[in-house]
């Protein structure tokens, strides 16, 4: 076979559910299907992304409906910054969101392997903090790209994901 005639690795692509504060839902490890070429590429085009007009909606919307419910362990001093670098997650998030929106061979259910990939590679880049922030930094992060990839009608749901509520729609 030639350079270009290869035969193509088969798509795993992964299932699209609501993220959880405890990681349940992350797209699993699965090194084989999420890291090279397409998973790092799919990074710097969600970073990209990340800084469009949309991701910042996306991100304000997240800051203002789900910061005030997490329960932050923080000075009054540190909050402002502990604020900063949740929307930080939440804004890249929503790039690989943007990103993964513009697929047209995945179902609405799915998320592509590259992209899954994409989200432990920022995870991967968070600075380092407590446990429970990065909890909820990686919480933030899989709902901004719950958010840009669904739209704002999936807000209910996590707000409900914080708070115990069964009431979300």
């Amino acid at each position: 076979m030639g350079w270009f005639t290869r035969r193509r690795r088969r798509e795993r692509a992964v299932v699209l559910a609501t993220p959880t504060l405890d990681g349940r839902t992350w797209p699993a490890d699965d090194p084989g299907a999420r890291t090279g070429f397409g998973a790092s590429t799919t990074h710097r085009l969600g970073l990209d992304a990340a800084f469009t007009p949309e991701a910042h909606e996306v991100a304000d919307l997240l800051t203002a409906h789900l910061v005030p419910l997490l329960p932050i362990d923080a000075s009054p001093d540190d909050l402002p910054h502990v604020v900063d670098v949740l929307r930080s997650a939440a804004q890249a998030g929503a790039g690989l969101g943007i990103v993964d929106a513009r697929s047209t061979t995945l179902a609405s259910d799915r998320i592509g392997p590259e992209v899954a990939g994409a989200l432990g590679e920022a995870e991967r880049d968070l600075p380092p903090m407590p446990a429970e922030l990065r909890r909820q930094a990686r919480f933030l992060m899989h709902a901004g790209h719950h958010v840009a990839r669904l739209g704002p009608g999936v807000l209910p749901a996590l707000e409900a994901e914080i708070t115990g509520s069964t009431a979300a729609g």
